[in-house]
């Protein structure tokens, strides 16, 4: 398999989830927050799963997964304790739906990372399915190097960008500001807002 990292908007689209235990439940809780309308099938859910049923935040088929189930959604994702199961999802996927083999990364042709967000930021990581520890590890180097602090920094560049963009200095100078703010000088909230207020000025 030769896997490309992508940034996918998934909001609205349609997502099954085939099967209700941690490891469903782990996948789940990734994807809510990015507006996806998912759908989980199985007999049983975790309290989590359920909690979230209630909430209306997902919802719950109550049953045992049909091959039907899945000719809508854009992505699918086999999470079930059942190799014989997850090996029908995947049969019987659709042609124009993305695939996740939970325990087994290698079978689906989607991979979750492991992800480190601040913000606007989002940082990856993924071992293709060869070592979560390594992936886990390296997060929490990330999340050393990249503190809390890069969560307004970003933001800071993206109005800094908005900013340059419209601003009435020559082209050249704009493209040495851009480069010169991402100096560490510039996790400083005064210095940033140093920048903004000259910017503004130039506007």
């Amino acid at each position: 398999m030769a896997y490309i990292p992508l940034m996918i908007d998934i909001s609205g689209k349609t997502v099954i989830v085939v099967g209700g235990g941690k490891v469903a439940e782990r996948r789940v809780d990734t994807m809510i927050k990015y507006g996806a309308d998912i759908h989980v099938i199985s007999p049983e859910v975790t309290d989590g799963l359920y909690s979230l049923y209630e909430q209306g935040e997902i919802s719950w088929n109550k049953r045992i997964y049909d091959t039907k189930d899945a000719q809508e959604a854009s992505l699918i994702i086999a999470a079930t304790n059942n190799p014989e199961v997850n090996s029908s999802v995947k049969q019987n996927a659709p042609a124009n739906a993305l695939l996740n083999m939970a325990g087994e990364a290698e079978a689906g042709d989607v991979i979750f990372p492991g992800t480190l967000h601040r913000g606007r930021m989002t940082i990856s990581v993924s071992t293709g399915g060869a070592s979560p520890g390594l992936v886990s590890s390296i997060l929490k180097d990330l999340d050393h190097e990249y503190d809390n602090n890069y969560e307004a920094y970003v933001d800071f560049l993206y109005e800094c960008r908005k900013w340059v963009k419209h601003s009435t200095v020559m082209v050249e100078e704009k493209n040495r500001l851009l480069k010169d703010l991402l100096s560490d000088e510039y996790l400083n909230a005064g210095r940033q807002q140093e920048v903004l207020d000259w910017l503004k000025s130039h506007d």
